[in-house]
């Protein structure tokens, strides 16, 4: 099978993960996921050429309808991120903005009240209202319809944790390439996959399918310059102060002793500031920003 991020590449198996086990969680969460799998294991693939993960088959990756639903059960599933303050810093008031995957229009928001001019696309029919209703110009539209008819209109394309849920990411990149101008940026917000969210906890619910559909990590978004006319400008990741909480539940509670359990427990807490200081020296948070300039 060939890479969804490089075509020409070829792309082998590194995981297969039970399907009931991943209904089952998400049935948990009060979303049925059963109508996105016609098989009993999910395979996770890596791109030879540049590490990127994803999973097969595409039909196994989420609709509007999904999203819907997951708006409704998760509250805060859109909201004000870390890396809108990174990508703010590299927005000149003067630049006009497409953000892809607004969500219910937070940064949007943000960058209309100072100023810019901006627009967005979200698939999401409750969210693209919401955004409507704040007198922001979102429309119900996929970025390869908008491309047919936009080419170098924006100083900046940016999306945040959008691009680990598409299937085909080689050619939602290409469309929001066509659409830069030459010399504008193009900033990506995602879930970084290393060192620790998929390796310490493989069956994270959100982080599989029909959430996500593939995984990046630092080479993953250096490896865009070697397919696409880019040039990496900046890239950062979330201080780890933000994923200590998630870290420390992981690895509590994998260990099998639960008077251990309880101890490490106790002392994660009574030591959050020292160990969030130490471990922040090894681990990366969760998320990563990258800002790119078309060339």
């Amino acid at each position: 099978m060939n890479s969804t991020l490089a075509p020409d590449t070829q792309a082998i198996v590194i995981e297969e993960f039970d399907v009931r086990r991943i209904i089952a969680q998400y049935n948990g969460m009060g979303l049925n996921t059963q109508r996105f799998f016609d098989r009993d294991t999910l395979k996770l693939y890596e791109c030879k050429k540049t590490t990127y993960r994803f999973f097969h088959p595409a039909s196994s990756i989420g609709d509007s309808k999904f999203y819907s639903d997951l708006s409704r059960t998760r509250k805060q599933y859109y909201h004000d991120r870390w890396e809108h303050g990174i990508a703010i810093s590299n927005i000149k008031l003067l630049d006009t903005v497409l953000e892809v995957g607004v969500g219910f229009g937070h940064f949007l928001k943000t960058l209309s009240d100072r100023g810019n001019t901006c627009v967005g696309l979200e698939l999401n029919p409750n969210a693209v209202k919401h955004c409507q209703n704040l007198g922001l110009k979102v429309t119900n539209q996929l970025i390869e319809d908008v491309s047919i008819t936009t080419e170098s209109k924006y100083d900046v394309v940016c999306s945040f944790q959008v691009l680990e849920h598409i299937y085909d990411v080689n050619s939602f990149l290409k469309h929001q390439l066509r659409v830069l101008k030459k010399g504008g940026k193009l900033i990506i917000g995602v879930p970084n996959n290393n060192p620790y969210l998929f390796v310490s906890d493989r069956y994270h619910t959100l982080n599989l399918p029909p959430h996500h559909a593939g995984l990046w990590n630092k080479k993953s978004l250096i490896a865009l310059e070697s397919l696409f006319n880019l040039k990496l400008l900046e890239m950062k990741f979330e201080p780890f102060k933000y994923s200590y909480p998630h870290f420390m539940t992981v690895h509590i509670q994998k260990i099998n002793n639960r008077y251990i359990r309880s101890l490490i427990s106790k002392l994660s807490k009574v030591l959050e500031k020292q160990l969030r200081f130490l471990l922040s020296k090894f681990i990366k948070g969760r998320n990563v920003i990258a800002v790119y300039e078309k060339l």
